[in-house]
C-alpha cells in the first residue's frame, strides 16, 4: 500500500487509542495484536481500506476484506471463523472500523460503512460482517446502519457476537 508514513502513524494512534483496554506484555505480542486487527488489512487488502480525513489528519478508518475468512489461509488464526464457516458463506465480506474518540457522533463511521457497502455491492459481494462484544456499546451503532445479529457464543471467555448485513447486487452483477 502506497500511504503517506505520517497517514499510516495516524491510522496507527487511532488503532491503539480504540484499543486502549488492550494491555501488552512485550512490544513483539503489540506488534502481533496490530498485524491482526489492522496490518494484514494494510498489506493484503489496501482497495478495501478507506481512511477518513479532516484538516489533513486521518481520523477514522475502515479496514475491509471481500474473502471469506473461513475459507482465507490468512484469517486461519481466528478460530471462530471456522465455527462460523456457513454464516461468514452468506456474509463474506468483513469490516473493522474506528474512529478517534474525538471525531465520534459526526457520522464519519456511518460514512466509512457507507462507501464500503456501495463498493461491495458494485463489485457483486453479496453479504458483509463484522463480530463484536455481545453487549458491546457499537452494536447498536452497527444496528443503526443496517446489521443485523446472526449469532453469537463464548469465545476464549468472551460473548462474541458476528453482525451481517445482505447486500444488493444489481442484475449484471454476479454474487460471489
Amino acid at each position: 500500500m502506497d500511504v503517506d508514513p505520517e497517514i499510516i502513524g495516524q491510522i496507527d494512534e487511532i488503532f491503539f487509542t480504540s484499543s486502549a483496554t488492550q494491555e501488552f506484555s512485550s512490544p513483539a505480542v503489540r506488534e502481533a495484536f496490530r498485524e491482526r486487527w489492522l496490518g494484514r488489512y494494510l498489506t493484503h487488502d489496501p482497495d478495501w481500506f478507506y481512511v477518513a480525513m479532516s484538516r489533513n489528519r486521518g481520523v477514522g478508518y475502515l479496514a475491509g476484506a471481500i474473502d471469506d475468512p473461513a475459507l482465507t489461509p490468512r484469517f486461519a488464526d481466528i478460530g471462530y471463523f471456522k465455527v462460523w464457516a456457513s454464516e461468514t458463506a452468506t456474509y463474506p465480506a468483513h469490516l473493522h472500523v474506528n474512529v478517534l474518540a474525538t471525531a465520534r457522533e459526526h457520522g464519519i463511521g456511518s460514512m466509512l460503512i457507507a462507501r464500503f457497502v456501495d463498493d461491495l455491492e458494485t463489485a457483486g459481494i453479496k453479504g458483509v460482517h463484522l463480530v463484536t462484544g455481545r453487549n458491546s456499546r457499537n452494536v447498536a451503532f452497527y444496528q443503526r446502519n443496517g446489521f443485523k445479529p446472526v449469532v453469537w457464543m463464548n469465545w476464549n471467555g468472551s460473548e462474541v457476537l458476528m453482525l451481517g448485513r445482505r447486500l444488493t447486487t444489481s442484475p449484471t452483477q454476479s454474487s460471489s
